[in-house]
């Protein structure tokens, strides 16, 4: 893969400025006026104006062309729903039962049951989390419908199982705080990779167009390089 290549503090918008200026992991120059990429790990804009720009810049953040599937992954994904709405009363269940393991009941005669996680789980599940950690339980997978992301880039979906008493934050929506998913991201890709590896790097975002949307449970797209 490409190095990234150093960019003029003065050539990015304001809005890009914005999003570097929270990034406490770069070094600003001040005798040539470069910002020298040390890593990135910290939330993005999903805007597709702010994504380009800084893909055009690093390279391997997904730009304007990579931020939703193209119509071939599209329609795979569309049949994979509909094959597992067969199997699952929603995909809350899914996701419920495959990526965090909870019991599953079966629901309905046995010419058409599909699998649903009971409440009783969830709370179950829920009243664990509470009683052994002060963060949420969290799952980091593969995107299996990833978007056309730049060659080296991995796409990955972090999941999380809400509290339920969560504090929703008025501008974001978002039910878990930005520092929470940083440090789960974090903590996820050193256990993924060398535990001697400190070098990687990572973006993620909220989902302007969340496939689930629940009480339940949470995720946001997350990119990265090792």
């Amino acid at each position: 893969m490409d190095m990234p290549i150093p960019l003029k503090y003065c050539e990015l918008s304001a809005t890009t400025k914005k999003i570097f200026s929270d990034l406490y992991l770069y070094t600003f120059h001040n005798d040539n006026n470069l910002l020298e990429e040390i890593m990135i790990r910290q939330k993005i804009s999903s805007n597709p104006e702010s994504m380009q720009e800084l893909h055009l810049k690093y390279g391997w953040i997904p730009g304007a062309e990579s931020i939703r599937p193209n119509t071939a992954i599209k329609e795979k994904k569309d049949n994979y729903i509909t094959n597992m709405l067969n199997r699952y009363v929603s995909l809350q269940d899914l996701v419920l039962h495959r990526f965090f393991g909870l019991q599953f009941a079966l629901q309905g005669d046995w010419t058409n049951s599909r699998m649903h996680v009971p409440d009783t789980e969830i709370s179950s599940a829920r009243l664990t989390v509470a009683k052994n950690s002060k963060t949420h339980e969290f799952r980091f997978v593969p995107n299996s419908f990833s978007y056309e992301v730049p060659t080296g880039t991995n796409h990955y979906v972090l999941w999380f199982l809400l509290n339920g008493n969560e504090n929703i934050d008025p501008i974001t929506h978002s039910p878990i705080t930005d520092d929470e998913i940083n440090s789960s991201i974090e903590q996820a890709l050193r256990q993924l990779l060398d535990s001697n590896n400190n070098k990687f790097s990572f973006v993620w975002y909220l989902n302007p167009k969340p496939t689930i949307i629940s009480d339940v449970l949470y995720h946001v797209q997350v990119f990265w390089i090792p």
